[in-house]
């Protein structure tokens, strides 16, 4: 597996994030049983425009199998999305990219990230990494969010 910097205004990329946002949302929705969750509704015309740092994992198949996406700061970048394809779960794919983009910044940076509370595993991926769990968030009736945090400098 390689990890690398996608670029989004390259349409064809975007085609393949979206498609693989796509498959990987669609488990999310039936996992926490909400079939309605924002990400489904991205386009590949809002995925170029994105101005997130976005790395990719393709398999030795050069098949597009995750990705992450990076809101940077000076103090705290944000995850705002881990996927992986449903072809790939339990293949490490998720760990591979959270430990590339964790080493890709420096040590004073801190980490958020978002999980929807019924996403056992998205918590427990962040939790091995050294996330901690905070504050609970409710967008919408039907989806309540924790937003957990790595401290700048606590890395495992």
């Amino acid at each position: 597996m390689r990890i690398e910097l996608l670029r989004l205004s390259d349409r064809d990329i975007a085609e393949e994030v979206w498609g693989l946002q796509h498959a990987a949302y669609r488990v999310e929705a039936q996992i926490i049983g909400v079939s309605d969750l924002p990400p489904l509704h991205d386009t590949v015309e809002r995925i170029q425009a994105s101005e997130d740092t976005v790395w990719g994992a393709w398999d030795e198949a050069d098949s597009l199998v995750g990705a992450i996406a990076i809101e940077e700061s000076e103090k705290d970048n944000t995850i705002g999305k881990l996927m992986v394809h449903p072809d790939s779960f339990r293949q490490g794919v998720g760990s591979k990219l959270l430990n590339h983009a964790l080493g890709a910044y420096p040590s004073h940076i801190g980490w958020l990230v978002t999980a929807e509370v019924r996403n056992k595993p998205a918590i427990a991926l962040y939790e091995k990494a050294g996330f901690r769990a905070g504050e609970t968030l409710k967008p919408r009736s039907d989806i309540t969010m924790i937003l957990m945090r790595l401290e700048a400098g606590s890395r495992p």
